[in-house]
């Protein structure tokens, strides 16, 4: 109630504002009909500023009778009307306070263009192409006052619950890029990184979930391109001050685009944490199925995290001339996170007493990171879409941890102190070559190798007694050295048959790994070559509905991560390590994909299915003689995914509203023991919406429910989230406010998993603060004149982490 009566007075403080805002406004009326004076429906209408004849100030379809209307300051303007098969037409309008009718406007064959005047019509809110799927989030009003987790709600095929969690097409393993580099800013922490990735500063999300030949044959669910607006001839740039409550989380951002003559800046830097320690309460149970050495073990308690990552990146261009460019760039980004966790434990016997212990754990990690890039892009005078270009870039990252724990049973305690220090360099060569040939047939090819070297010294410290010094535990520590080559070779083929566009192509990649344990003598061995074949065909049915299918075979390699042997022994009764053995997992996968785009109304219907025979899956063994459970990986999972996905929207100036689902049904099994496996359905469903109410204040919102993939031993609980956004602008939108309000129902919201193995049953629960509001405030700066264009990159969307 005192949220209500806060916002309340919100409104009245903003009244004149908004008040003085409609003083100065009209609405601008007409009927569009064509030369046999039918009414034309969906023509696209954008009104444009004078001093603005390259974006659109506003922007708004026709009804079935033809009719439009526009509501916008008032002043003197130029009205763009087009339609497929007609010719565009622009007239000149002046607004007056109040009605203004024009009288019926006709669109016909003929060219009608006013002199001196260049106009670009407006993207739809979505675009489809044969491969990819684009949201146009500049389009979108409420991006303005959203972050990207907002953003990719509304983008087809990709699905995030209330936790902030992001699936691609149903897989959680995917790639996200920004400007197509990964970066350090994704690599660490995707989640909280979309999460404080301010949406004021997005241009579009690009969705490949069929990736052709020239991607790199890993990165199962696909890719995430997120496009940061770029112009030339001027400079502009925002700065984003972002802050949360109860949760304290924090996120300061400025963006830069400039360009003069030849050279051209592109600059992001950010900081986003949470100020203070986030408090949540878990609690684990696990109850052995047979005899064991205790009939049921509860370790419950408090944990407590916070974090800070500041991150930047850099991009410095320059045009040799009007058809090579060089390009330069860097970024630099920290993560240092802190964790706490004070829990008791209570062991139930079945003819004894029980006992109560403690376990306690301070983790800090420190994982500072850096890399820089050229690239050189050669287009041919005279030859339309014939490019060659060269790139290298070298990403550097460390990553330190220490954790610090006691574990205390009766009266007996056990300290335990694990220090990691690891270091990982990737360097990647790559060059591309496209060749356009008659009739609409295009030739990609290119060749690509990534060196990856890491190193990684950890040792794991005990003692008994807490004046006694630590010794080092010789069974738990060791010096690891790790190298990863993979060279690659590609061919794409696109064409066009008539009505149909295909794409074909192969990509052989060959990965040579050693890796070598020093202190225990393990080494680690593998090479092995991959034939990697694509296709999609597709066919438009008219100018509003497309059809497409494809194929795509995949693989992920396993990084040091996954291999090291290292075991994580904070909870004697609980141990996690990696395993060194373990290859490369592949997928088979085949997609059917409707899309539907009329007007302001858009929707996908896709229907996809994939396979593996050996999925790299953690799974827990139970060793009921002594009651301690191991984790690890292997490559034993054998899964089929069916899967249907239903996205509707409609968007205009006066509101837009979507709808989303993804549907999932995964079986999994652990082929070295079948006893262990899983199936069910999973996914989410929701909706959006935007809305203008008065002057420039704007009401938006989503919510739904959401559901995790089935693991091999895993069956998460359903999560419902919504979240409603006030926004506001002032100064011609060059300053807007937005408070967003996530789901006030409840203050916390309790997650669960539960674990079924024939061996035992595990409970997990986790109780997080849920009730959240968001401050947020943007402010934009500069102005510019033209786009530039966006140039590659490189992208290594490959790794098990």
């Amino acid at each position: 109630m005192k949220l209500f009566y806060k916002f309340c007075l919100i409104l009245c403080a903003l009244s004149p504002l908004t008040a003085h805002t409609q003083d100065k406004t009209g609405k601008l009326s007409g009927i569009v009909t064509d030369s046999l004076k039918t009414p034309v429906t969906y023509a696209t209408i954008s009104l444009f500023k004078k001093d603005k004849l390259t974006e659109a100030y506003k922007t708004t379809y026709t009804n079935k009778k033809g009719y439009f209307e526009i509501t916008a300051d008032t002043g003197s303007f130029n009205l763009n009307l087009s339609y497929v098969g007609h010719a565009s037409l622009n007239i000149p309008v002046t607004i007056a306070q109040g009605n203004n009718i024009l009288d019926s406007i006709t669109l016909s064959v003929a060219a009608k263009t006013l002199d001196n005047i260049t106009i670009r019509v407006k993207k739809p809110l979505v675009e489809v192409s044969d491969d990819k799927i684009i949201y146009n989030a500049e389009l979108d009003p409420s991006a303005k006052t959203s972050v990207a987790t907002d953003l990719l709600r509304k983008t087809p095929l990709v699905t995030v619950d209330g936790d902030g969690n992001v699936q691609l097409n149903g897989q959680t393993n995917f790639k996200v890029l920004l400007n197509n580099r990964e970066t350090s800013l994704f690599a660490l922490n995707v989640k909280e990184a979309l999460k404080n990735f301010p949406g004021a500063v997005i241009s579009k999300i690009e969705v490949i979930t069929s990736p052709s030949a020239k991607y790199d044959a890993e990165g199962v669910g696909g890719i995430i391109n997120i496009v940061t607006k770029k112009k030339i001839i001027g400079y502009n740039g925002s700065l984003t001050s972002a802050y949360s409550t109860p949760r304290t989380d924090y996120s300061e951002s400025l963006t830069l685009n400039a360009k003069g003559g030849r050279i051209g800046l592109s600059a992001f830097a950010a900081i986003n944490g949470r100020a203070n320690f986030l408090k949540s309460d878990r609690q684990d149970i696990t109850i052995p199925v047979g005899n064991s050495v205790f009939s049921k073990r509860t370790i419950e308690g408090e944990s407590a995290n916070k974090y800070r990552n500041p991150n930047a990146n850099l991009e410095i261009t320059y045009d040799l001339d009007s058809f090579k460019t060089v390009a330069l760039y860097g970024n630099l980004g920290k993560s240092k996170r802190y964790n706490t966790l004070n829990q008791t434990v209570l062991t139930e016997f079945a003819n004894l007493p029980s006992q109560t212990g403690l376990l306690q754990q301070d983790d800090e990690s420190d994982a500072p990171s850096s890399g820089f890039g050229a690239e050189y892009i050669g287009k041919f005078k005279n030859k339309p879409g014939k490019e060659l270009s060269f790139l290298v870039n070298d990403q550097f990252s460390n990553s330190n941890s220490i954790n610090n724990s006691l574990q205390n049973e009766q009266t007996k305690n056990r300290f335990i102190k694990n220090e990691s220090r690891a270091k990982n360099r990737e360097l990647t060569v790559q060059t591309d070559f496209v060749k356009p040939f008659k009739e609409k047939i295009k030739l990609e090819t290119g060749i690509k190798a990534i060196f990856r070297k890491a190193s990684s010294d950890f040792e794991s410290l005990y003692k008994y007694n807490s004046s006694d010094p630590y010794k080092t535990d010789p069974s738990n520590s060791d010096f690891f050295r790790y190298r990863q080559e993979v060279y690659g070779a590609y061919t794409s083929l696109s064409f066009t048959l008539k009505k149909y566009s295909f794409r074909t192509g192969l990509r052989i990649e060959h990965t040579d790994i050693s890796g070598n344990f020093i202190s225990s003598a393990t080494t680690v061995k593998q090479r092995y070559t991959n034939l990697i074949p694509n296709f999609l065909i597709s066919r438009k049915f008219g100018p509003v509905y497309s059809l497409s299918v494809s194929y795509n075979k995949r693989l992920q390699r396993p990084y040091i991560t996954s291999l090291n042997p290292y075991v994580n022994n904070t909870d004697s009764l609980r141990l996690s390590f990696g395993n060194p053995n373990l290859g490369p997992q592949i997928l088979h996968s085949a997609s059917l994909q409707n899309r539907f785009i009329k007007g302001n109304f858009w929707g996908t219907l896709i229907l996809n299915g994939s396979y593996t025979n050996n999925l790299i899956v953690q799974y827990a063994s139970f060793d009921n003689t002594t009651g301690i459970t191991r984790i690890t990986s292997a490559n034993v999972g054998k899964e089929y995914q069916l899967g249907i996905g239903l996205n509707l929207g409609r968007s205009s100036n006066k509101g837009s509203f979507g709808f989303y689902s993804r549907l999932l049904y995964n079986h999994i099994e652990n082929k070295a023991n079948l006893l262990q496996q899983n199936k069910g359905v999973s996914g989410t469903v929701g909706a959006y919406f935007w809305q203008p109410v008065v002057g420039k204040f704007t009401l938006s919102g989503s919510g739904g429910i959401a559901r995790a993939a089935y693991s091999l031993v895993n069956s998460p609980s359903v999560t419902p989230y919504y979240q409603v956004n006030f926004g506001y602008s002032v100064f011609k939108e060059k300053i807007s406010f937005s408070m967003n309000v996530n789901n006030f129902h409840a203050r916390t919201y309790n997650y669960k998993t539960i674990t079924q193995d024939p061996y035992f049953r595990a409970l997990s629960s986790n109780q997080q603060l849920f009730r959240v509001i968001y401050f947020v405030a943007t402010y934009r700066f500069g102005g510019l004149r033209e786009r530039t264009s966006k140039k590659k990159g490189v992208e290594n969307d490959d790794l098990v982490n």
